[in-house]
């Protein structure tokens, strides 16, 4: 049933419905329940993937589908969703789901005491976040990594984010761009970027790891 949704128009005016109504509001209005897992990303916004491709297929096709009459998940809205030129991830990305931890040096080698650590937090803009994701895809900037492909469909759309330019040297609030300003890379690549201190560009962790450079 679903091969017939083919206009990506379509998933835009139901993403547009969403915006207007609401979530709450947009899944009631429509017969639709909460996404349980997938998740698809629009201009820095998550959105029931389910819900949105039934709307889509009514405003195509003057035909409402109820949410008994299709499944969703991986094997029926995701590839849906993905022809049609969207993103989709597994899980609702926040500052958790793509922040790099900072871990503190133990004064000895003990292990589990408290410690008092005094820093400077800038504000991050999850939405430019996930504009980022959207734009570059979960593949990792310098290595390609892509944790889907490698722990399966639970793992979709997880990615570490990384400011070209580190907050703290902006010194003050600003606009970031996130087509210019982030890319997505793995934490491996992400902490060699910032191992020891330092704030290494994406080409020169590709030349440590023998990669052919590219546009970062």
């Amino acid at each position: 049933m679903l091969e017939k949704l083919s206009s990506r128009t379509a998933v835009l005016k139901a993403i547009a419905k969403y915006d207007e109504l609401g979530r709450e509001s947009f899944l009631n209005k429509y017969g639709f329940g909460p996404a349980k897992r997938y998740y698809l990303l629009h201009a820095g916004n998550h959105y029931d993937s389910k819900a949105i491709v039934g709307v889509a297929y009514l405003l195509q096709h003057k035909q409402k589908l109820a949410a008994s009459d299709f499944s969703g998940g991986i094997k029926t809205v995701v590839p849906k969703l993905r022809s049609l030129g969207f993103h989709v991830v597994a899980d609702q990305i926040n500052e958790e789901f793509v922040a790099l931890p900072e871990e503190a040096e133990a004064p000895d080698l003990s292990e589990g005491g408290q410690q008092t650590i005094v820093i400077n937090k800038y504000e991050r803009n999850p939405q430019a976040r996930l504009q980022c994701i959207q734009h570059y895809g979960a593949s990792c900037a310098v290595c390609s990594f892509d944790f889907a492909k490698s722990y399966g469909d639970d793992f979709m759309g997880f990615i570490h984010v990384h400011h070209l330019i580190p907050l703290a040297a902006k010194r003050a609030a600003y606009r970031v761009d996130a087509k210019r300003d982030l890319r997505p890379v793995c934490p491996n690549c992400h902490a060699i970027i910032h191992y020891g201190g330092q704030t290494r560009s994406i080409s020169q962790v590709k030349k440590l790891l023998g990669i052919t450079l590219g546009s970062v």
